[in-house]
Parts: structure tokens; sequence; C-alpha cells
């Protein structure tokens, strides 16, 4: 089970609820919140369901719901995983991803399902940077001699999750890593456009993926219908307003994607001017 639409419904979704599934549970505590929307998956492995899950992130559906129950979760690089089959956001940053009990685990995971596929374009870019094992990338001393940069806004929250941070800091420190704060929030300023670019690839995604499933749906346009028709049972805790305004979207030819993939691109060369990230 999973945030539903991946918590791309509605502004006020809940993380692990869906209309099929109901409510995913934190195994820590069943009361609390399991993050998204990997929900089922983190929480499997967490209470020893299962040994591995894959997972699938467009912006943290990995790494939060691993972070709040306790395991390891990875985002591959978008074309290391086949996406075929997945029900799209956007497929310029789409992927699935293992998540499992520890390091060791999601590494064999990784190099098990690494590879190109013909119904995922993208895995064909770079064919000599998919390996079939990755365990020889797990050394005691990996991080001996590293750069890796911490933005300093996150070290100004909230006490305890600060102590953490900085306890997690120091043992990459001691463990041979040079620890540098870096202030990447102030010379980026997304605003808007990741959302605009999320929505924009979500339609053009959804309409694409539906018209050849074997659904009564063939659009985002009649997603929308039948949960209004439905609502009772799709919808009674939120509402679909992200789908809803998604669909009123331009498409991929429009001014406003094209603005928002322009800044992505301008985002990847101020990011290129560090050696650490």
């Amino acid at each position: 089970n999973l945030s539903e639409w991946a918590n791309f419904r509605s502004t006020r979704s809940s993380s692990g609820w869906s209309s099929r599934g109901g409510q995913t549970r934190n195994p820590y505590a069943a009361e609390r919140n399991p993050c998204g929307s990997s929900s089922g998956p983190a929480v499997a492995v967490s209470a020893n369901l299962c040994a591995i899950a894959i997972g699938t992130e467009t912006n943290g559906s990995i790494a939060c719901p691993a972070s709040i129950n306790g395991v390891v979760g990875l985002k591959p690089t978008v074309g290391l995983w086949s996406r075929s089959g997945i029900i799209p956001i956007s497929h310029t940053q789409d992927t699935a991803g293992p998540m499992t009990r520890n390091v060791r685990d999601a590494a064999i995971l990784l190099g098990a399902l690494a590879g190109t596929d013909p119904e995922d374009q993208v895995t064909a870019g770079h064919p000599e940077k998919i390996l079939p094992d990755y365990l020889q990338f797990l050394k005691v001393d990996g991080l001996k001699g590293k750069r890796i940069g911490v933005e300093k806004s996150f070290l100004d929250d909230h006490e305890a999750v600060d102590a953490l941070l900085q306890k997690a800091i120091d043992q990459m420190k001691a463990a041979g890593a040079e620890v540098i704060p870096v202030e990447l929030k102030a010379k980026v300023q997304v605003g808007g456009s990741e959302f605009e670019l999320l929505q924009q690839e979500f339609k053009h995604g959804v309409n694409k993926y539906l018209s050849s499933a074997d659904a009564k749906v063939k659009t985002l346009a009649d997603v929308i219908a039948f949960n209004k028709k439905n609502e009772g049972r799709a919808m009674p805790y939120f509402k679909q307003e992200i789908l809803e305004s998604s669909e009123e979207k331009k498409g991929l030819e429009s001014e406003a994607y094209k603005k928002a993939a322009r800044l992505r691109v301008d985002i990847v060369k101020i990011t290129a001017n560090f050696d650490f990230i």
C-alpha cells in the first residue's frame, strides 16, 4: 500500500493512505505517520514482513519513509533501473529503488535490477555505467577523503533533530570525511517552478500510460471524473485539487513548461560549480 497517486492528488493528502488499501501504519508507533509515498514497502521491511522491497521516488518518496521507519532507502540515478509499468509523475525524475534492512542488502538489490530495458529508453543512455555488482563499493573506510556539503539552514530547525543531525555529522568526520557548511538554498531559488514542471510532466505521463492500460479510465480527466462519481469511497478525507490543476496544464510544448525546464538546467549549472553536494 502507498500514498494514493504518490501523494500527488491533494495538498492535504495523508501519507500511506489509499482508497484501495486504507491507512498504512508506522510499525514503531501505529498512530504515527509512516511517511510516503512508498509507505508500504518501508513498513513491510521495518516490520520484518520481508527482507527487501521496492519503492518509487520522484521527490523523497523512498528517502522519507525509509527514514521514518528506520530502514535503508536509496533513490538510484534515473535510468539505472527501468520504470516500465510504473504509473508516472515525472519522466525526468521518477525512479524505483531498493528499500532494505541494511546497506549491504540495498547494494545487492541495486545490482540485481540495474540494466537496460527497451520499454524505458532512459535506461539506454549510459549502459557502461550500469554495473552488475555494487558490493565492491561497500568499504569500511569509504568516507575517508570525501567532501560532504551540509546545508546550513538544516542545522537550525528543531533542537532535538539538530542534535541528531550534528551527531551524524560528527560520525562522518570521525570516519574521515570533510564536512563543509554550504548555503545552497540561498543560491538556488526554485520557487513554484518545480511544481509546475511536475504537473506538466504528470499530465503528459499519466495520459500516455492510461491510453494503453487495461483500465476503463484512459485519461487524467477520466480519473478525475471517476473520483467525483465515487467521492464517498475515493475521497472521504481529502480531495483531488492537484489532479484537477494538473489537468488544466497546456502540455510539454507550453512556455510555462519550457521555462521550468530551463530553470532546472540553470540549477544543474549552479551546483556543478561545487565539488561537493
